[in-house]
């Protein structure tokens, strides 16, 4: 970018026309051929075009005319020039920054953002485009781009934030998949999930994660009651299977104890209780709220071989009931994974979200969890429905 205080003869310049002229090459390429600026190839080509080998004599330092020496330089030339100066370290500076091997290392796109910001400071375009190296046409082209927003774009743009809605109505709780059912159920949108998933990991969101339970082999003991369930964790009709567990709630320094019973038949929770006491009147409270809601006979309702439910104050309570029981293995507590699925999506869901200073609030969250998770929580496993909207289809 020096060769503008340089003098270059007749026979150089003549060799430079004769590459644009006679063997077609651009001004680029002759410019990159004969190691010189783009700007000087276009000046020689314009004077030779003009008034032929005398264009490309030297002019500098001669007469015009007798009694005249050397022409001398005007305010505003002498300005341009310190102006081009300027703009050449400018571009420079920022160009070269982060980028090794000079200017020609630089990609278009990161030239085209310093003649941007350099136009700011009201330098000429055309001068930045030839310190450049680039077309006029070019950057306009890459403002057009900047600008121009396509319809997938917008449209990409509005699912953003449904998206966002969703995320921050239901607190995160629902997957790439669970999101692309929401917008359908929702706003009627039918989305590919791969789409929610790109979208998301824009939005840089991600669902609540549960964290996966340790495996540790099966453990075969003896048995209080028979295992009739035996891990089938499906049903035909409702109240046909049921199971129940008990789970603690650790918060600000106190502690509560959540029993419920689930249906198979939809995942439905029939019945929960609440209390500060893991008791027999826990469960046996738990057992009358279903009792009160549905029929219970011929009902099997499975357990894990908790002291509770190995009872015989429960079992009596049961046969009263007309429920058939079943319990898990002991130390196996896959044996009722379900019951402990639900347990997870409960406190991933919900209880980890908020702090909790009564439990007066724990149980209002837990009332208002539970009715979400039986009529509006769709699952994957019921045709995207509720476990509510799934038993009133069925009957």
């Amino acid at each position: 970018m020096g060769e503008m205080r340089k003098t270059y003869d007749e026979k150089f310049k003549k060799k430079t026309v004769d590459l644009y002229l006679k063997k077609g090459l651009g001004y680029k390429s002759v410019a990159r051929e004969m190691g010189i600026n783009e700007s000087l190839v276009r000046r020689w080509v314009k004077h030779f075009k003009a008034e032929g080998l005398k264009g490309l004599e030297e002019k500098r330092g001669k007469a015009k005319g007798p009694g005249m020496g050397r022409p001398r330089i005007r305010p505003e030339d002498s300005e341009a020039k310190i102006k081009r100066l300027e703009a050449e370290n400018e571009m420079l500076k920022k160009a070269l920054t982060d980028v090794k091997g000079g200017m020609d290392a630089v990609s278009s796109s990161k030239k085209f953002e310093v003649i941007k910001e350099l136009l700011q400071k009201n330098y000429s375009l055309t001068l930045l485009c030839n310190l450049a190296g680039v077309s006029r046409s070019g950057f306009y082209k890459w403002m057009y781009r900047q600008t121009f927003v396509s319809p997938k774009q917008s449209e990409d743009e509005a699912l953003k934030l449904k998206i966002v809605e969703c995320y921050e109505k239901l607190k995160g709780i629902y997957g790439y998949r669970r999101v692309k059912v929401w917008l359908k159920r929702t706003y009627a949108i039918h989305i590919n999930h791969k789409r929610v998933q790109r979208l998301m990991s824009k939005l840089g969101l991600q669902a609540v994660i549960r964290r996966k339970r340790a495996y540790y082999g099966k453990k075969e003991a003896y048995v209080i009651s028979d295992n009739h369930l035996n891990r089938d964790f499906t049903a035909d009709q409702p109240n046909q299977k049921w199971v129940t567990d008990i789970t603690y709630l650790i918060f600000n320094g106190q502690r509560l104890y959540l029993s419920a019973i689930k249906d198979l038949f939809n995942h439905e929770i029939v019945a929960y209780q609440i209390s500060s006491k893991n008791d027999l009147k826990l469960v046996f409270d738990t057992v009358k709220k279903a009792r009160k809601q549905r029929d219970t006979q011929g009902v099997l309702l499975h357990s894990d071989q908790g002291f509770q439910y190995t009872s015989r104050q429960y079992s009596a309570l049961l046969k009263r009931y007309g429920i058939k029981a079943s319990m898990s293995r002991k130390a196996n507590c896959w044996d009722n994974a379900c019951m402990e699925n639900f347990f997870s999506h409960f406190k991933t869901e919900c209880f980890y979200l908020h702090s909790f200073h009564s439990a007066k609030q724990v149980r209002h969250a837990a009332e208002q969890y539970i009715h979400f998770y039986n009529h509006a929580r769709f699952q994957t496993k019921l045709n995207n429905l509720s476990p509510y909207e799934y038993r009133t289809q069925a009957a």
